[in-house]
């Protein structure tokens, strides 16, 4: 017996594949270490160096993050519209770290970097670290429904 599972076509086009949500994922992971480097800097924390150096490092692998994430907006609301859609989510991911990340501190964030760093730089690394981290980006439109079929 062999099983397919397909997202249903008939759905919403804003809803969210298993691609998109990874790489919701590792942009939310990837903003919440950007915006804690600037804060923490601020409180005398200053690891926006090694920031820095990860994302120089991880280039290739956030770009593709970021071209899933604007080619998911380009299905949910259209080419014209895709890249300010993009920028609201970025932005909205951004404004919601402004506060902090409750029980974590600047030691905790500069840990995570230190895994991010350590672990490597390849797209796989970033979503399983994204997912270790326990990423939870808010998904308008939710996830795309799966389809299960069976071959008789």
């Amino acid at each position: 017996m062999i099983v397919f599972a397909a997202p249903l076509h008939a759905q919403a086009a804003g809803c969210w594949s298993e691609s998109s949500i990874a790489a919701a994922k590792v942009r939310d992971l990837e903003t919440m270490l950007m915006v804690s480097a600037l804060r923490c800097r601020l409180k005398g924390q200053d690891f926006l160096p090694q920031y820095n150096a990860f994302v120089r490092g991880s280039r290739p692998a956030l770009i593709d993050v970021n071209d899933r994430l604007r080619g998911h907006f380009a299905g949910a609301v259209g080419q014209s519209g895709a890249l300010n859609a993009y920028d609201r989510y970025v932005t909205a991911i951004a404004n919601s770290y402004g506060a902090g990340v409750e029980g974590l501190d600047c030691t905790d964030m500069e840990s995570i970097l230190g895994a991010a760093q350590a672990a490597g730089h390849s797209i796989a690394t970033l979503e399983a670290l994204a997912e270790r981290a326990q990423s939870n980006p808010a998904l308008p439109g939710g996830r795309c429904n799966l389809v299960i079929a069976r071959a008789p």
